[in-house]
């Protein structure tokens, strides 16, 4: 390895360590009762800065997908809490593309033979299916949820998966699972916050009812390629 390539792993590994210091020694800040304790000011914030509210929240989740944070799940349903299903999800699918194409990136640059080495030797029969249904494999990591989302990208590098096809089967693979959680945060402000009753009129309103829908395929989807996946 190089020495260019050795001071931009230095520079890398140097951010990260920073984020999850910081993280770690400001933990009560990152905390829901934080969130909620500020939530007037933050949807002030966003009432009058709407498209720069949607910027940020798109870059500080790309930033969480890189360093692996432990709540992005739980972001994605902030998202939809203060910007409803449909822009919410958009928001996470957005960010996580963009992060896990950075994971992509830096892991096809910087460790593609630690990967394989470490990971794919253990596991050929991935290697095998991806030679012969490399899109179909890419979807099926993104919705069937059998390994973490940051391994997913350092496996996908891996196998030498083509950047336009990792970038929008990402975008796409994304979409039902940022619906869901952005419906989830959407429903719990209705409940919570405007203190609207949960009633079957509520529940089967689009921005409910879609992402229910989703969740029904997806279940669908699991069991019939589930057996498909592992042999």
């Amino acid at each position: 390895m190089n020495l260019s390539k050795k001071l931009l792993i230095f520079f890398l590994l140097t951010v990260i360590v920073i984020l999850w210091t910081i993280y770690f020694l400001n933990k009560d800040f990152f905390q829901l009762q934080t969130f909620f304790s500020n939530l007037e000011i933050i949807q002030n914030f966003i009432l009058q800065n709407f498209f720069i509210s949607i910027l940020i929240f798109i870059i500080s989740y790309s930033f969480l997908i890189m360093c692996n944070f432990p709540f992005a799940s739980l972001l994605s349903m902030i998202n939809g809490f203060l910007f409803g299903t449909w822009i919410g999800g958009i928001i996470s699918i957005v960010g996580g593309t963009i992060g896990a194409f950075s994971i992509f990136l830096i892991s096809k640059f910087f460790f593609l033979d630690f990967i394989k080495r470490k990971f794919l030797n253990k596991y050929s029969y991935i290697e095998n299916y991806f030679n012969k249904n490399d899109l179909e494999l890419m979807i099926l990591i993104r919705i069937i949820p059998l390994v973490p989302f940051f391994i997913q990208n350092l496996i996908l590098a891996g196998l030498g998966a083509k950047n336009k096809k990792f970038f929008f089967t990402t975008l796409i693979g994304l979409a039902p699972w940022s619906f869901i959680f952005g419906s989830i945060g959407q429903g719990l402000e209705d409940i919570f916050i405007n203190k609207t009753q949960l009633t079957f009129s509520l529940i089967t309103q689009p921005e409910y009812m879609v992402p229910l829908s989703i969740i029904v395929v997806l279940i669908i989807f699991i069991l019939i390629f589930k057996k498909k996946f592992k042999e």
